[in-house]
């Protein structure tokens, strides 16, 4: 059977079409929890607890395996194996071949699902390498292999106009992009927002762009992206508006130091692409960003600094996590503290940052 697209496998899951092997993988990790989900529960009857046996990949005896694959299930139609991160290039050629003729006697009622979610069978290059690439062709050659390629924030914008449309709903496709960029692309959380969305809209009405901006709750990515051009842009009250939001989400103070460093880091990523001569699609693919906007986002951004001054704020973060470490400050303190060296340094009134020392 051929390579199947996300919604061939979900319609063919819904139908109760079910193969005794598959493959499921890609860039679109949410996808991939998704349709490996509803595989399970229909292949289980719904019972997943009682009827699905689990393996993790990294810890796989394929003795078990192939013990579990000759059994019937008392609680269910299928005999259901998940197989979970299996990195093939982890196993010997032995094991491999003793793998793959497994697959290949695999039959009757046990469905046996391999989902990856933990590596990426690819390596980074435009098809699977490796033994990875001699597993998904065997199981391609007796079941159902499906990639969850990331789609584009126009992809998925046309998709939530469609549900909202669904909904009884209006959703212009300038507004879908405009959730999509709030939340990142993560499908599970714009599926709740559109949910909230179109209730407030109620049946008939239209979600502006206004109302997606009102109604959205901030997510950390993109609230510290917000931070980080606010400093750039020398907008002191802006940025301490975002720290509010960050602080108002109850958030752990690793990870809000983390995320601002990880935006500053996209900033100086682009920064340095644009002194080198490089584009954005240059930077998406060696760096693995899952949507143009991200890198455009800070390619727009970045040019208000020189890549010097970028450098330093990050060394300023840099300094931060070890102060909030090793010290019994105020964290909330500390952090407006960082944020007022950084729009000074934004602003080059700063001079300690040609020199590095903060102290």
């Amino acid at each position: 059977m051929p390579i199947c697209e996300p919604k061939q496998l979900s319609a063919q899951i819904r139908k109760g079409e079910l193969q005794n092997l598959y493959y499921i993988y890609g860039a679109d990790l949410v996808q991939v929890k998704q349709l490996t989900a509803s595989l399970l529960k229909k292949a289980t009857g719904g019972n997943p607890d009682m009827a699905l046996t689990r393996f993790d990949g990294q810890k796989l005896e394929l003795k078990a395996l192939e013990d579990a694959a000759r059994q019937f299930s008392m609680f269910s139609a299928y005999n259901c194996i998940q197989v979970h991160n299996l990195d093939a290039n982890t196993l010997r050629e032995d094991q491999l071949k003793q793998l793959l003729e497994l697959l290949s006697d695999v039959g009757g009622a046990t469905v046996l699902v391999f989902d990856v979610t933990g590596f990426d069978p690819k390596n980074g290059k435009k098809t699977p390498q490796g033994k990875n690439k001699k597993l998904i062709d065997g199981i391609a050659k007796h079941g159902v292999v499906c990639e969850a390629v990331q789609r584009t924030p126009q992809v998925l914008a046309k998709e939530l106009s469609e549900l909202a449309e669904k909904r009884g709903c209006i959703f212009p496709r300038e507004s879908a992009e405009e959730l999509v960029r709030l939340c990142m692309g993560n499908t599970l959380i714009l599926r709740s927002e559109l949910e909230k969305l179109c209730a407030y809209a109620d049946k008939g009405g239209t979600i502006t762009t206004a109302m997606v901006r009102e109604m959205t709750s901030p997510q950390l990515e993109s609230t510290t992206f917000q931070l980080a051009k606010a400093v750039v842009s020398q907008k002191p009250k802006a940025a301490m508006a975002e720290l509010d939001k960050l602080y108002a989400m109850r958030i752990n103070r690793t990870f809000i130091v983390h995320a601002i460093a990880s935006s500053f880091l996209d900033l100086y990523r682009a920064a340095a692409a644009l002194r080198a001569g490089k584009q954005a699609a240059d930077v998406k693919a060696d760096f693995g960003y899952a949507f143009d906007f991200m890198v455009q986002n800070a390619f727009r951004d970045c040019r208000r600094l020189p890549p010097e001054r970028l450098r330093a704020c990050i060394r300023v973060l840099r300094e931060l996590e070890l102060d909030l470490n090793s010290t019994s400050g105020e964290e909330r303190v500390m952090l407006e503290a960082a944020i007022v060296k950084m729009l000074a340094i934004a602003g080059g009134t700063y001079d300690s940052y040609r020199t590095g020392n903060y102290r």
